[in-house]
């Protein structure tokens, strides 16, 4: 039985809509209804999610097909665990069908593992697959300190150390199958002798690896290529079992992911239904690392879209006017926010009856200032209950976070703004370079419970192990699991638990003669009294650590930074600092976005497009010029357009950008004060909020 029209009627949807309390317009109801192939532009804050789970729960309530499933795939963890949340959550019982075969939902990466490339591993005699970077790396960089290949290094020290061989090594796949750009690689590596010395060299490092089950994740996708060139049934096997496909996140999809799927659900000859759901207006992942972006979606215009919903949920009118003109593909955004909505919402968080978007102009003195100016408005326009509720949540971006490089001139970065700032510290305390660091972070964090605080303890030990090189017992970098097993096993458990709760509620655990104990404790359980230089300055004492509260502008004495880059207003709200990357995908209260620099000012190259003072026709969007970058070419003004529109629509009310004063004209002023901006001067002379 094939899937058909009109398999969801409007019946369907309106009980459905009754059932779970949403409402839909009709062009969602016309993509509810769809059993076609279909692509569907989403614009920020349209409630994607929602209509794809909306449309998973009809379809478990109406599935004809016994023995083939639905396939859902997104990009990220995070999107799938969304929609299974909504599912799970659902009135409708039926939607806890899909959760369980012959259903699939899971990222590409799962679907790639699963289907494709374990199932071809198995095939060659490899039992046990271990599929992780870190793990891979690791190995692979042990394995060059044995004998056993280190004649290798002497091919190898052109890279330098081991940061650099452990990304050198992430790209062997790309060595191995010639498609690599010399001029990429290290100076070291630019002589055509070195590096066909060197596929030839990592080439038998990788089999050596491949044929002991260990792989990187980008290494599936080659083996399921490679399944799928050999065995060219498995398309129509796979097509049959899943008739229906949903992909969420279109817009992140890598090219050599999109290519597979392609590959793997033909629309050539096939009756299986692909839906692709995404925006390419927020498709700002592009350039970023070695791989490239896919084409077939994130290149069409809005006319070659099935369909556009643009009407957004997130924020106003006003807001949606000044984030349109930033769109790649021109859509008509607009907000969909029921008038009694909106009058409730502005009662319950404005001071003033609305929200007052402002740009801050600084001059070279007060670049300090920028962020405590922000915080200000924020705390202006803001009810002062609302601004200290548990769901309050303000940031500020840069589309530049990397660190400040002392010798390079005309930077502008978001250190340049608050010196705290460190884009290490944003997602991952682990990445503190000792474990002193991580415990006084648990002690400074008020928002992180005790268990929380002792699993990143215990990830910050596990860590020492791996700088030790001490393996549990099959020879494998340590687990939480195994590290319990480990202890558990020598009777040391019960004690170990107490000297990490000991660590995590005494503050003077800190202390010299404290710490030292609990080190010297904690090499003796695991016999490792002598460690290599890491793995020893790891574990070291820093009074500098401990003293040191991360902050060194002298104009910003009234806001407090605390750890993972937030800082504190003194009206009791946080004010979070990130990168555009780094926010993609939430929703805040308010948002300012700071000028960087990559290559030009963003925005000054984005000014002309917020004031709508383009040449007309004779300068669409998508004819913006190319310039060259290194090997590569890209579009500046598309790249920043995109950064921008997806700083632009996170906030549900107040939106805030910080220019330079040298970059922005009279004229330019006049036109944003036209579109109802606010400007705030920010100079030594005088002058603020």
């Amino acid at each position: 039985m094939a899937l058909s029209n009109p398999l969801i009627t409007r019946e369907d949807i309106a009980r459905l809509s009754q059932d779970e309390g949403l409402s839909f317009d009709d062009d969602r109801i016309a993509i509810l209804e769809s059993m076609k192939s279909i692509d569907v532009q989403a614009c920020p804050g349209s409630g994607k999610t929602t209509l794809i789970a909306a449309k998973l729960m009809l379809l478990a309530k109406k599935w004809p097909l016994s023995g083939q499933g639905v396939c859902v795939l997104s990009h990220t963890n995070v999107a799938k665990d969304e929609i299974i949340d909504r599912l799970k959550k659902s009135k409708t019982q039926e939607s806890q069908r899909l959760l369980s075969y012959p259903h699939f939902i899971g990222t590409i990466q799962e679907f790639t593992n699963r289907f494709l490339a374990l199932p071809f591993i198995h095939s060659k005699g490899v039992d046990e697959v271990v599929v992780d970077n870190d793990e891979y790396v690791a190995l692979a960089n042990k394995l060059l300190r044995n004998n056993q290949f280190s004649w290798l290094n002497g091919t190898l020290n052109g890279l330098g150390d081991d940061d650099i061989k452990a990304v050198f090594l992430r790209d062997t796949y790309r060595l191995i199958s010639n498609d690599v750009n010399i001029s990429r690689q290290p100076r070291a590596w630019a002589q055509q002798s070195n590096l066909d010395r060197a596929k030839q060299c990592l080439g038998i490092l990788k089999n050596y690896l491949d044929e002991r089950g260990y792989y990187l994740y980008r290494d599936m996708y080659t083996q399921a290529q490679k399944i799928c060139d050999q065995n060219e049934s498995l398309s129509e096997s796979l097509s049959t079992r899943f008739p229906l496909v949903f992909i969420d996140e279109m817009q992140d999809t890598q090219k050599f992911q999109d290519d597979l799927l392609r590959q793997v659900f033909s629309l050539e000859g096939s009756s299986v239904i692909v839906q692709r759901f995404g925006d390419p207006d927020q498709a700002i992942f592009h350039g970023i690392g070695t791989e490239e972006s896919n084409e077939s979606f994130n290149n069409k215009q809005v006319t070659d879209m099935s369909f556009v919903v643009d009407k957004s949920h997130r924020f106003d009118e006003s807001l949606a006017d000044k984030i349109k003109t930033l769109s790649v593909n021109r859509i008509q955004l607009s907000a969909e926010i029921p008038e009694a909505r909106r009058a409730q919402r502005l009662s319950a968080c404005s001071q003033q009856g609305g929200f007052q978007h402002c740009v801050i102009i600084f001059d070279d003195g007060m670049i300090n200032e920028v962020i405590r100016a922000f915080g200000d408005i924020v705390s202006h326009q803001f009810h002062g209950e609302y601004k200290v509720s548990e769901s309050f949540t303000v940031k500020a971006l840069g589309a530049v976070g990397k660190e400040i490089d002392s010798n390079e001139s005309g930077q502008l970065r978001i250190g340049h703004y608050w010196n705290a700032y460190h884009k290490s510290k944003a997602k991952n305390i682990l990445k503190c370079d000792s474990l002193i660091e991580i415990i006084k972070y648990c002690h400074q964090n008020p928002e992180l419970d005790f268990s929380k605080n002792y699993q990143l303890l215990m990830d910050g030990i596990i860590k020492w192990l791996n700088l030790s090189e001490k393996l549990d017992a099959n020879n494998r970098k340590f687990t939480r699991r195994t590290l319990q097993e480990f202890l558990e096993e020598k009777r040391r458990w019960m004690a170990f638990r107490e000297g990490i709760y000991t660590l995590l509620v005494n503050h003077a655990s800190t202390s010299q003669e404290l710490w030292n104990g609990f080190v010297n404790d904690l090499k003796s359980i695991f016999e490792l009294q002598n460690t290599n230089a890491k793995a020893e300055q790891y574990l070291n004492y820093s009074e500098s650590v401990l003293n040191t509260d991360g902050n060194s502008d002298e104009n910003a004495e009234s806001m407090v930074a605390l750890p993972e880059n937030k800082i504190n207003h003194p009206d009791g709200f946080d004010i979070h600092l990130s990168t555009i990357h780094g926010v993609k995908g939430e929703t805040h209260d308010a948002t300012l976005i700071m000028e960087t620099k990559n290559h030009c000012f963003d925005l000054e190259a984005m000014l002309p497009y917020m004031i709508n003072a383009l040449p007309s026709a004779d300068c669409p969007h998508n004819d913006l010029p190319d310039k060259p970058h290194h090997s590569r070419r890209f579009k500046p003004n598309k790249l920043f357009m995109r950064q921008l529109y997806v700083a632009a629509s996170r906030p549900k009310h107040l939106l805030c950008i910080a220019i330079h004063a040298s970059r922005i004209t009279e004229d330019q002023k006049h036109s944003l004060i036209n579109l109802g901006w606010k400007i705030v001067p920010l100079s030594q002379e005088g002058g603020g909020v």
